[in-house]
């Protein structure tokens, strides 16, 4: 059975406390024309999603969940991309390497970001 065109095919789990974090996960939704929701990290639907994740692999990454799983830190740029620029630019990405290299290089260098100086530096704490 498909999705209804209103009801979103995937779920983006991201930081909530984290600006750049709140930016990449809003400008994915709104990109993704209704076929990504944007969830934070410490909600129920992320328990129900999310918890068999440790502590650490949970708030340390993006997650994209949708029919085909769940795919967690830098492997989530193909699909991401196929959600907003439709499966022709999932397969693109898919079939150019450099292509797929450099998404995930993208992704990868703004994570390192992230937890060496912005929200997840050591001295910010992780909600519990």
């Amino acid at each position: 059975m498909a999705a209804s065109s209103s009801a979103p095919e995937a779920r983006l789990f991201y930081d909530p406390g984290c600006g750049p974090c709140t930016l990449f996960a809003r400008l994915s939704e709104w990109a993704s024309r209704s076929h990504v929701r944007a969830l934070p990290y410490d909600g129920s639907q992320a328990t129900r999603e999310l918890g068999d994740l440790t502590e650490e692999v949970r708030f340390g990454y993006a997650h994209l969940v949708d029919a085909r799983g769940r795919r967690t830190g830098a492997a989530i740029m193909p699909p991401l991309v196929g959600l907003t620029l439709g499966p022709t630019g999932e397969r693109v990405v898919n079939r150019v390497p450099p292509l797929d290299r450099g998404l995930r290089w993208i992704y990868d260098r703004f994570w390192e970001y992230r937890r060496t100086r912005g929200c997840a530096a050591p001295n910010r704490q992780m909600p519990s």
